[in-house]
């Protein structure tokens, strides 16, 4: 980010990141302006428009499926970004864009469960989502990396 470039509730909304960490985003300059998109929100947004444009043109899971997806699909960001938070490593933007991409595949099946009615995956999901920030608790507690991340 610039030096001329005032931080704005845009910037805020679409980046969510400090100016020293803006690595972490999509840098895009339209017309002059710049705009910084998180990395790993742009490949959740990217997941869940592209698990709704598939079901609008007839996607259908059987219901394992949903379950197994719902389990599996937010593991790798999970894992990305506690290995980052921890300070074990650094993630790249490409990484970022492509387990957020997954894990908004999964967002969207939890959100096309509620749309479709199918009430008992939707508390199957619930737990599982449970299961994966208490998972992140955990961690979180044991390394104090939360300490660090929020400031």
């Amino acid at each position: 980010m610039k030096n001329e470039d005032e931080p704005s509730l845009m910037f805020f909304l679409l980046s969510h990141h400090r100016p020293e960490k803006l690595h972490r985003t999509i840098h895009i300059c339209i017309k002059g302006k710049h705009l910084y998109l998180c990395a790993r929100c742009t490949g959740i947004w990217t997941g869940m428009i592209s698990i709704f444009l598939a079901s609008l043109f007839g996607l259908d899971l059987p219901v394992w499926l949903y379950i197994l997806l719902l389990a599996i699909l937010p593991a790798p960001a999970m894992v990305d970004w506690t290995t980052q938070s921890c300070k074990i490593r650094e993630s790249k933007n490409l990484i970022r864009v492509g387990t957020g991409f997954l894990l908004g595949i999964g967002w969207g099946l939890f959100f096309l469960l509620l749309a479709k009615g199918m009430l008992y995956l939707l508390l199957i999901g619930l737990m599982i989502l449970c299961a994966y920030i208490l998972l992140v608790y955990v961690i979180a507690l044991k390394t104090n990396f939360l300490n660090d991340y929020f400031n």
